[in-house]
């Protein structure tokens, strides 16, 4: 099993997800990037784009958002997103 980590999806009228994973990939503003537990700190604005997460298991989910920040620290990252959106099928 993968190491897993805590993460929150946030905008500012609500908690779009929070719950442990084993991957996300955000939309930075210089490109796509992913994180695995342990990661380096780091904060860093998002672009507009796909957020994907990897939960325990390997069930794939994604969002679409519009921007914000992406905070990673200590088993724990979050996405402060403008607006977040289910992402279609």
């Amino acid at each position: 099993m993968a190491a897993q980590f805590e993460l929150a999806i946030l905008t500012p009228e609500r908690s779009v997800f929070e719950g442990r994973v084993e991957y996300v990939e955000v939309p930075g503003v210089e490109g796509s990037f992913g994180v695995l537990a342990q990661h380096a700190a780091l904060v860093t604005p998002l672009g507009a784009g796909v957020l994907t997460v990897r939960k325990p298991g390997g069930e794939e989910v994604r969002w679409r958002v519009s921007g914000g920040f992406f905070e990673v620290g200590e088993d724990r990252a979050t996405v402060l997103a403008d607006e977040v959106s289910a992402e279609p099928a």
